[in-house]
């Protein structure tokens, strides 16, 4: 006889992981529009009250979660913590100044990377094998990008550009570190 009971808890963790990751992508996409709203911060002042209140809304959710400070729990993990956190310093500091330095669709194209550089980051330091079909995708993914930032050229777009790789490999350094130290906790 068959149960109708309710999924296995794996098929809702991947129910929502899917779920988290459209979400994701969906605000993700709204970060140059809302950068680009913002007329009267440099780069420095965003990232800076970005930071504060990212800062203080993490270290209140770790603390009523988990019930003890953040600090003990990066002690804890160690090195791939510390990693993590400072690529994400580096990813966010060169989106922001990207965006305000290029177009958000160059940008978003060159953010759009960091997942290519995650896998060959992934194999290099992890050891983790990166199928033939998967770089075949990557190639064929980076062609594209490529022909389509390639007409962009002056020396502010060029940074700009540049930043936007800069936080796109912050950001696959970040995905690198987060399964590197995947045996511990690593949302502090």
């Amino acid at each position: 006889m068959t149960s109708l009971a309710s999924p296995t808890p794996k098929a809702d963790a991947h129910k929502y992981g899917v779920a988290f990751v459209f979400a994701a992508g969906v605000l993700w996409s709204t970060v140059g529009l809302g950068i680009r709203m913002i007329d009267s911060a440099v780069v420095w002042q965003i990232l800076l009250y970005r930071s504060i209140s990212m800062a203080l809304f993490l270290y209140v959710f770790i603390r009523v979660r988990s019930g003890e400070s953040p600090f003990v729990q990066i002690r804890r993990v160690g090195f791939p913590t510390v990693i993590a956190g400072l690529s994400l310093v580096a990813a966010y500091s060169g989106a922001i100044y990207a965006i305000q330095n290029t177009s958000v669709a160059n940008a978003m194209l060159l953010f759009a990377t960091s997942p290519f550089m995650a896998a060959v980051l992934g194999q290099i330091v992890l050891g983790e094998r990166v199928r033939k079909a998967t770089w075949i995708a990557i190639a064929v993914a980076l062609g594209g990008i490529t022909i389509m930032v390639a007409d962009k050229s002056g020396s502010v777009v060029l940074k700009g550009s540049l930043a936007a790789l800069g936080s796109a490999f912050g950001f696959a350094v970040f995905t690198v570190a987060l399964r590197w130290g995947r045996a511990g906790e690593m949302l502090p």
